[in-house]
């Protein structure tokens, strides 16, 4: 039955709307019915800890942060652990050649899930590419007896709240005790960060360079097509395939969302135009703090994967420091462009002036700040949609027959 409130909302809406058209749509977008949105109950399942054992890795995991929120990621189940492989055709085309970015969104889910494992009260140990037959197994996450983990760690609440803020911020600066917070993160060392201020010289210098890359981005048509092909405009594909980009993750305002939902999808090429002046007139002004996470070879899977593992980090502490953030990485997305088509490198070489050290490459770039309101959850398939065959079988059964003999062993010389 449909109350006689949402009888009046929904009669009123159509007649702001101006018609059947408008109404539709709007139903559509769930702007004049109160629907469920499936693609939001991932982050209330970690955040109610509705998963426990190697399900609850699973469920860390599909919350870490992904180029375009494309979730490149399946996961296998074993009693041991979990294995992690990379979806090659969740890709951004053109705007990710290499697939360098779908690795540093693997890196934050690996990431996740290792600090999800504490709440096992199980040894764990994280290994990276362990299969070098098989590429596309980017990590195993082996769990060892019970009773023998560390405590939850202290970041994990922050897992639920991260969310990528794309709209207008306060400005000001953030504190020397949070940079240094942010600044100690753990990391690999074969990982470096830089950071700025936005309005130091180097700041300045980052932001007209990504103003610059953006508007290379617009203007090539097939990275645009390629990232429109992630947005989703109706409800109806985002309770579909809950992910990709939605207009109510974009940055504007509630109102703005909801009249933009309104209206008709928008093309690639107006997507373009709409992001880059959104970038130049909102996020790099709005900013106050810029930085870079550098590598050796942007390009080395290994150093992919370690990037995205960085940057989560950073984004929850930065979640638990009440800051927030977002990735701009135009500047890393044209190097690889022009090293795709074989052009002069001249945004890797822009990008020199901005680096402490030259034989360290950009590959991921990002903006923080502080915000009046928080960010938007954006889409995310459940576990139950991203769960593969049982690839942990053969392992398990091996590790297993392997324990057993080692104890008739034992058993054999005590006797």
């Amino acid at each position: 039955m449909i109350s006689r409130r949402t009888a009046l909302r929904t009669a009123g809406g159509a007649a702001l709307l101006g018609g059947t058209a408008g109404l539709a749509r709007a139903i559509d977008q769930g702007l004049v019915l109160d629907f469920d949105k499936p693609a939001l109950h991932a982050w209330d399942d970690w955040n109610s800890r509705r998963h426990a054992g190697p399900l609850a890795l699973v469920s860390a995991g599909i919350l870490a942060s992904s180029p375009h929120n494309t979730q490149p990621w399946r996961f296998a189940i074993g009693r041991l652990g979990v294995d992690l492989f990379e979806v090659p055709e969740r890709n951004l085309g053109a705007m990710d050649p290499f697939g360098r970015e779908r690795l540093a969104g693997l890196g934050g889910a690996i990431h996740n899930m290792a600090l999800a494992s504490t709440t096992l009260g199980r040894e764990t140990m994280v290994r990276l590419l362990p299969d070098a037959s098989n590429p596309l197994h980017v990590a195993r996450i082996e769990l060892g007896p019970e009773g023998q983990g560390s405590a939850p760690h202290s970041l994990l609440p922050a897992i639920g709240r991260r969310h990528t803020h794309r709209g207008n911020w306060l400005g000001g600066p953030i504190s020397a005790a949070e940079l240094r917070a942010l600044d100690e993160a753990p990391r690999g060392p074969e990982v470096r960060l830089q950071m700025f201020a936005a309005g130091a010289p180097r700041g300045q210098r980052f932001a007209a360079l990504t103003v610059e890359a953006t508007q290379a981005i617009t203007e090539d048509a097939a990275m645009m097509e390629a990232s429109h092909s992630w947005f989703r405009h109706s409800r109806r594909d985002q309770d579909r395939f809950k992910d990709g980009l939605t207009i109510a993750t974009s940055g504007v305002s509630p109102f703005i969302a909801a009249m933009g939902a309104l209206l008709p999808p928008q093309s690639a090429a107006s997507e373009g135009r709409y992001w880059l002046d959104a970038t130049r007139d909102t996020a790099l002004p709005t900013a106050s703090a810029f930085g870079l996470i550098t590598v050796a070879d942007p390009w080395d899977r290994r150093s992919a994967l370690l990037a995205g593992a960085t940057w989560q980090r950073l984004h929850l502490i930065a979640t638990a420091l009440g800051l927030v953030a977002q990735p701009l990485n135009q500047l890393p997305e044209m190097v690889d462009r022009e090293r795709e088509l074989g052009r002069p490198p001249r945004f890797a070489r822009a990008a020199d002036a901005l680096l402490d050290d030259v034989l360290l490459r950009p590959t991921f770039a990002f903006r923080l700040g502080h915000a009046a309101a928080p960010a938007r959850p954006a889409l995310r398939r459940p576990v139950s949609e991203v769960i593969g065959f049982p690839a942990r079988l053969g392992y398990d059964v091996d590790r297993a027959r392997a324990e057993t003999l080692a104890q008739d062993a034992a058993m054999a010389r005590r006797f």
